[in-house]
């Protein structure tokens, strides 16, 4: 019995990033009411941002264009220094992803990114269009940044394949075709809420073991 309490809190810990999520997939950027469609073709867009306050990034995907997703696209976040956040490239496919509004998603392992840092998300284009909005009104196209973050600029090059756009460039357009799905840090009280709530658990059981 005693095991099985102590594995009470350990279960909660584990289970309380998740419980956090209300929605299974929470976008960082939607639009609203649509997209301006644009074909650039084979290039990697990036989207350079900071938090404001610590995320967790548990999905990346990529703009689902009007017309349906063609061909795979390749997704990543980099930190400031070019070191994959997410571990690997990520594949998005109409046919393996899934689609939630106007982005198709995979789901990663979560990883947290902290509040003040600099983070780079990358999506390569291949032959389908992406979605724009201007950097000087980031509510154009009925776009919209879900997450608490402060958008820094934008960059893009021209390639064969998914690289670090590396430079940003703050007067450019900001040019949308990744997404990431993210989920709040639970704050410390919530944790401490959590904790008096299973000791309190333990307690009965333990009156309940000694009569």
């Amino acid at each position: 019995m005693i095991k099985k309490i102590s594995g009470l809190f350990f279960l909660a810990i584990l289970l309380l990033p998740v419980a956090a999520k209300a929605d299974p997939i929470q976008p960082a950027f939607e639009y609203s009411s649509g997209a301006t469609q644009n074909l650039g073709t084979n290039y990697s867009f990036g989207v350079v941002f900071t938090p404001t306050q610590n995320i967790f990034l548990d999905y990346v995907g990529y703009y689902n264009p009007t017309a349906g997703m063609n061909v795979s696209h390749e997704v990543a976040v980099y930190d400031s220094v070019g070191n994959l956040v997410t571990g690997t490239d990520q594949i998005i496919s109409s046919t393996s992803s899934t689609l939630d509004d106007h982005f198709y998603y995979n789901a990663i392992t979560p990883v947290e990114l902290f509040a003040g840092q600099i983070y780079v998300l990358d999506g390569f284009s291949s032959t389908d269009p992406y979605g724009i909005v201007t950097h000087a009104n980031v509510t154009a196209d009925g776009f919209t940044v879900n997450a608490p973050i402060t958008i820094l600029g934008d960059n893009f090059i021209h390639g064969v394949g998914l690289v670090d756009t590396t430079t940003t460039y703050t007067s450019q357009n900001n040019y949308f075709g990744a997404d990431m799905g993210f989920s709040p840090v639970p704050e410390p009280s919530s944790l401490l809420l959590l904790g008096s709530g299973l000791l309190g658990l333990a307690g009965v059981l333990r009156r309940k073991l000694v009569r």
